[in-house]
């Protein structure tokens, strides 16, 4: 029982003890002072002065101390987050320096007449502003090396994202800068760059713009796509066919252009043959020497580095040669039923084609295999005609003739008891 006295006297005390400190502090001994430090000063008016084309480059002080005086209580709530200050910069509409003042204010739980500000760190805040600029820049691409042989950078191709950059800032800055690039090491690429990469501001100099904090840039790095692709040197050639009395070895071609350096990715290259066919030659359809022109016409996504877009090719026949037979042997088939035919055309001449010794055997031999055939089905008067005589080859297959030639006819009609 004793000891539970002992305890409620000490609390009693200790309740005593409070509430005399807080007598004292409240009603004795009211006021007090402190320091409140690093206390931020906003710049009022800021979207104001943007408006105007006009940013603030340099402030002397970010912030400042204040040494109060009020009571404990206030003194409490007073500190660097609850306590603001004001620079209002909202009149400011040319460039220049300025001082501006700096304005305290409270937090609404404390009442600006019950405290006395007994000292500022700073009483204005000094600034610089300056005009704005805003400029527009296209991404560059720089590269650096070189790729390797069998290979082509197609610079053209590269792709950025954004394809502008926006550089806000003070005109004396941002004036400096006249190129937004991204710098590449192209040395050893073998396939299509993809990737994020950052880019430097430089001047028309080529020197580069560091940024204060008063400039910016709606972005510092892009996203990059650059075609790297294969080469090949590529020759060309003619597909002949031989006719006409000229075999392929019987012909000599030359080209104006012989080889092309092409262009493409790994894959369509990689499927060229190294030789490319321009056209085909009928050999039958070629002169002693002609000269042809073809379209550089190249396969899809094949393109032409050397340039050219016509080929032309210098035919010439020089195993085979054009001459004539004469031809005596003439039938005639399907002649006109009561009528007699004569053959005024005794001899034809027949123009042939081929190799110099194959044309003299014929030549030589009466009994060569070659006739011409007449069909005269369609005629069916008496006259003199010049009728088609259908030329015939058929012992001598490397030698070309003519198609036809003209035989002059005589059709009359038959006498009473005369015979064909």
């Amino acid at each position: 029982m004793l000891r539970g006295r002992k305890l409620v006297i000490m609390l009693i005390s200790l309740l005593a003890a409070v509430l005399a400190w807080l007598y004292v502090v409240t009603v004795v001994a009211p006021e007090a002072t402190a320091r409140v430090s690093s206390i931020p000063i906003n710049i009022d008016g800021t979207i104001v002065l943007e408006e105007r084309g006009l940013i603030i480059t340099a402030q002397d002080v970010d912030n400042l101390s204040l040494e109060l005086s009020s009571s404990r209580v206030n003194l409490t709530k007073l500190n660097a987050d609850s306590i603001r200050v004001n620079a209002d910069a909202s009149r400011i509409r040319e460039p220049g320096e300025y001082a501006l003042s700096c304005t305290v204010t409270f937090p609404d739980t404390v009442r600006s007449s019950d405290v006395d500000i007994l000292r500022k760190s700073v009483d204005v805040v000094n600034i610089t502003v300056t005009r704005v600029e805003q400029k527009t820049l296209p991404v560059q691409l720089n590269w650096t090396g070189a790729v390797r042989d069998g290979y082509v950078l197609e610079a053209e191709s590269a792709v950025f994202e954004p394809a502008e950059i926006v550089v806000y800032g003070p005109e004396e800055e941002v004036s400096q800068i006249s190129k937004a690039v991204v710098t590449l090491d192209v040395s050893d690429l073998e396939e299509t760059v993809t990737g994020t990469f950052p880019v430097v501001f430089l001047t028309e100099d080529n020197e580069a713009v560091e940024f204060s904090e008063a400039t910016s840039a709606n972005a510092t790095q892009v996203n990059l796509s650059l075609q790297v692709l294969r080469t090949k040197e590529l020759a060309l050639t003619v597909k002949t066919v031989e006719g006409g009395g000229v075999r392929n070895d019987d012909v000599q071609i030359s080209l104006s252009v012989e080889s092309i350096k092409v262009k493409g990715t790994a894959e369509v290259i990689d499927a060229l043959e190294d030789s490319f066919i321009i056209g085909t030659v009928d050999l039958a359809s070629v002169e002693d020497r002609e000269e042809r022109v073809f379209n550089l016409t190249l396969p899809v996504g094949v393109t032409n580095m050397s340039g050219e877009t016509e080929v032309t090719a210098l035919i010439q026949v020089t195993g085979a040669k054009s001459d004539q037979i004469y031809v005596s042997d003439i039938q005639i088939i399907n002649p006109p039923e009561g009528y007699n035919v004569e053959l005024s055309t005794r001899t034809a001449r027949v123009k042939v084609r081929g190799r110099t010794e194959e044309i003299q055997e014929i030549k030589t031999n009466n009994e060569n295999g070659i006739f011409i055939q007449v069909d005269l089905a369609d005629y069916t008067q008496t006259g003199t005609f010049t009728v088609p005589g259908k030329v015939i080859n058929r012992t001598h297959p490397a030698v070309s003739t003519a198609d036809s030639v003209e035989i002059d006819i005589v059709i009359s009609e038959k006498s009473d008891g005369t015979e064909d």
